[in-house]
């Protein structure tokens, strides 16, 4: 990508991203996204340095040191969703080998090595990594593909569930996919899209676009085309989450109205990264965001229903993707 914030030739095919679809985006710094509109992707400008990177996602400042992110009683909402996914894979691959890239703390994997599959997983960041060796026993590489060292065609199911768009370079981390996916073996990827409503309506504030954090902004289109370029297949795709979708309509909303950015999203974790990050939150903010949620949670549904069935542009997307016979990307 050329440097600064005009025209960054797009990853995907080289052509400049004229589009610039949101501006001004406070994170550490100022962001915008250019969006190619040959590839339906967007992308951060300016995109963060390696260095950068490694200081956002440090164990005590992404997540505690024990990998966990959210307070107990969400903590155990999202155990239940790790088996909705678990069962959803089920319905492809009935027990083998999967690996999880952003396996996090592992609690997905630690599942489904108890439901008696082989598993292994990676982590951008290596404390994670470690931490999830440590508590779980499971085999996890840090660093980027051409690191994990995991031998060709290897893995049933491979999983990315909202990490490709932090990752500094996708394409790579499809091409070591199909690689490491047996023949006929089980792709998943899971994104925010950049096309749904509540990115339209949101923009710069909405949930989950995530700067720094997210340095590439997928549509459905830009990311079924990529999956098509490395031979996959789709054979579904899901976009309506009912962990992700409503609740990214709820914090967008509370986001427009006013209230300090994704407040409601902070007094959520984990108690040692809440009381770091609320420092600077007003009683005042926190009393409008519990008056407003009786108000937005029933109307995050309705806008979910609306825009993932009806417009078929859900908040996220993931999709279902089966590695295709023929040899190898060029």
């Amino acid at each position: 990508m050329t440097q600064g914030t005009l025209k960054p030739v797009c990853t995907f095919c080289n052509n400049f991203a004229t589009k610039k679809l949101i501006t001004g985006v406070e994170g550490g710094k100022s962001y915008d996204v250019f969006f190619c509109e040959q590839c339906a992707i967007g992308v951060t400008t300016p995109m963060p340095s390696y260095a950068e990177l490694n200081a956002l996602y440090a164990s005590e400042s992404y997540r505690t040191a024990s990998g966990k992110r959210f307070n107990k009683l969400l903590e155990r909402f999202i155990y239940l969703f790790r088996l909705g996914r678990k069962r959803r894979i089920e319905h492809y691959v009935k027990k083998g080998r999967i690996l999880d890239i952003g396996c996090g703390r592992g609690l997905f994997l630690s599942l489904m090595r108890t439901g008696g599959w082989e598993v292994a997983g990676t982590e951008f960041d290596e404390e994670t990594a470690s931490y999830a060796s440590r508590t779980y026993g499971i085999d996890v590489k840090s660093g980027v593909p051409s690191e994990w060292g995991f031998p060709d065609e290897s893995f049933d199911v491979i999983t990315i569930a909202h990490v490709l768009e932090h990752s500094q370079n996708p394409e790579n981390m499809l091409a070591a996919c199909r690689r490491l996916l047996r023949k006929d073996g089980l792709l998943v990827i899971a994104v925010p899209s950049i096309a749904s409503l509540q990115a339209v309506v949101g923009k710069k504030v909405w949930f989950h676009l995530d700067i720094p954090y997210h340095l590439y902004h997928f549509s459905e289109t830009g990311l079924a085309g990529l999956l098509k370029k490395y031979s996959f297949s789709i054979s579904r795709i899901r976009r309506f989450d009912l962990e992700q979708g409503p609740f990214g309509w709820i914090q967008t909303m509370l986001n427009l109205s006013g209230i300090r950015k994704n407040l409601f999203y902070n007094l959520l974790k984990d108690p040692v990264l809440r009381n770091r990050e609320l420092l600077e939150a007003t009683k005042t903010e926190i009393v409008f965001t519990f008056i407003l949620l009786p108000v937005f949670i029933p109307l995050s549904f309705l806008l979910s229903f609306f825009e993932s069935f009806l417009l078929k542009r859900g908040g996220t997307i993931e999709i279902y993707a089966i590695k295709n016979n023929q040899g190898s990307v060029k």
